[in-house]
């Protein structure tokens, strides 16, 4: 019988020396077995584990993550499973809310929050997504999927229920730089489109060749593979809304300002608790001019995400995060285009206040602390 409460920390790794030993350390106190399957490391990774107190297994590499990742779970012997990746940490301060979520009854899963950042073609991009990471040992959650797996679908299927939590994993694999993520993008496609040459409708795969797409500035295919995910069956609403969502923010980037905000209000609709829609809806309003509409938006993005408790759960699978400082900045920047100086004004301010070092901030708070002879020379913050 398995111990109430306990937990196993399921990995499947290959040549993670460099990330291991922290991922470790960050679950120290709140896990009570680790297991480990290596795929096939040369760098010493397995004899690592093994010297950090895990159970070390080999899994001989066959292009599918999801087959992996249940000969991990094969070995768990506690009552929950924590996966985790090694190039992830639980951050600071989440080891309570992860015991809590153990001794919990009635829920099989828990989704917990995944946030990276990763240097993209177009310029930093912070994610959100909320996963089954945290779900009870038992025979019916599996992996699915050779590349993206994950356990949401078996989950499903058995009828389990998954309860929202406000853990976060810090993800630090997006941030080796482009190399790194071309590599990774390179073996995806590889596994996307030998499963799309099985299945052609297959609505995941599609969204995932259409992210990846978006990611490298590929905007036609994106669109195409986008499209196609929202065509075919199968696509649960929150990844519809990721997708529109997507096709909104590649048709921002395109000057094609009609449709981003027709493909913005199609993501809201699916799902009006997320950032990304909001905020490139935002981006729409500003390009066309529209300042006070913008402002309502950004004013709807503050009261939901940063001046009262969040959201009990994201609607979408994945969603953007903007510091709270840029848009306090943007909303200030908005503000005085309708020409509410005071108004700009605290917010510039508040912006500084979270952020005392931004050289953007301080050049806006400076013209609009000189107001009154701004107004007459016509300038404007910026």
């Amino acid at each position: 019988m398995k111990e109430p409460g306990s937990i196993s920390l399921a990995m499947i790794v290959r040549n993670e020396a460099r990330y291991l030993p922290g991922c470790l350390e960050s679950v120290r106190g709140i896990v009570d077995e680790i297991v480990i399957v290596d795929t096939g490391s040369t760098d010493g990774t397995p004899e690592m584990a093994a010297e950090l107190g895990a159970r070390v297994y080999s899994f001989p590499w066959n292009d599918d993550f999801a087959g992996a990742r249940n000969e991990s779970l094969s070995h768990c012997r506690c009552e929950w499973i924590l996966v985790l990746d090694a190039d992830e940490r639980l951050a600071a301060g989440q080891k309570e809310p992860v015991r809590q979520c153990a001794r919990a009854r009635g829920a099989v899963a828990h989704t917990l929050l995944v946030k990276g950042t990763a240097t993209l073609p177009a310029g930093p991009s912070t994610q959100v997504m909320p996963f089954e990471r945290l779900f009870r040992n038992v025979p019916g959650i599996r992996f699915e999927g050779t590349v993206h797996e994950q356990v949401a679908s078996s989950i499903r299927r058995m009828g389990g229920v998954v309860s929202p939590s406000s853990i976060v994993i810090e993800h630090l694999g997006y941030a080796q730089g482009p190399e790194a993520l071309e590599r990774k993008a390179e073996r995806n496609r590889r596994l996307l489109l030998a499963r799309l040459a099985k299945s052609p409708n297959d609505a995941y795969a599609c969204y995932h060749m259409g992210n990846m797409a978006a990611m490298f500035q590929q905007y036609e295919d994106a669109r195409s593979y986008l499209r196609r995910a929202l065509a075919a069956d199968g696509l649960p609403p929150p990844l519809r809304a990721v997708s529109w969502a997507l096709l909104a923010e590649i048709a921002l980037r395109m000057g094609r300002l009609v449709e981003a905000a027709g493909c913005c209000r199609s993501s809201l609709a699916l799902a009006p608790r997320q950032m990304a829609a909001r905020w490139y809806l935002v981006g729409t309003f500003v390009q066309t001019k529209d300042y006070t509409a913008a402002c309502a938006c950004l004013r709807e993005i503050l009261q939901m995400f940063f001046e009262g408790a969040p959201p009990a759960a994201l609607d979408v699978s994945v969603d953007v995060y903007v510091d709270e400082w840029r848009v306090r900045l943007i909303t200030g920047q908005c503000l005085w285009k309708i020409g509410d100086t005071s108004s700009a004004l605290r917010s510039f301010e508040a912006a500084l206040r979270l952020n005392p070092q931004s050289q953007e901030i301080l050049s806006n708070l400076a013209l609009a602390r000189r107001s009154v002879p701004m107004a007459a020379s016509g300038s404007r913050p910026v």
